[in-house]
């Protein structure tokens, strides 16, 4: 009975250090992506930005999608690689106003997934 309970216990604390790990690296991941779109929104807001800089952030993306297959849908990946590769291509033909629009809304997505993982009252229930 001690062993079962035991199991039981410990079984719980190593899933919900699971649960803690993957909040933190999810967040982590999402917030280092949006302070790079942040600085790439000023400078399409400048209208400074070339494909260069957007290069930057999609290849910064790259590097953080292969990690984040494992937790998180390929539908919430292909969604931003959707929105970013619009937004690389805006910028290369210098449409500022329709590449600035991608940018929120992919600064809004970063925001918004890391909130579908967290450990909160509306996600457990």
């Amino acid at each position: 009975m001690v062993k079962t309970i035991l199991s039981i216990l410990i079984s719980a604390a190593l899933l919900a250090g699971a649960a803690v790990f993957e909040n933190n690296f999810v967040s982590r991941q999402f917030g280092e992506l949006e302070t790079a779109l942040s600085a790439l929104e000023f400078k399409i807001r400048d209208e400074e930005a070339n494909r260069a800089d957007a290069e930057v952030v999609k290849t910064l993306w790259e590097n953080k999608k292969k990690k984040l297959h494992a937790v998180i849908p390929h539908n919430d990946i292909s969604y931003i690689d959707y929105w970013l590769g619009e937004a690389v291509s805006y910028v290369e033909t210098k449409n500022y106003d329709d590449a600035l629009s991608k940018i929120e809304v992919l600064i809004t997505i970063c925001e918004q997934i890391p909130k579908t993982y967290s450990i909160s009252f509306e996600n457990v229930f």
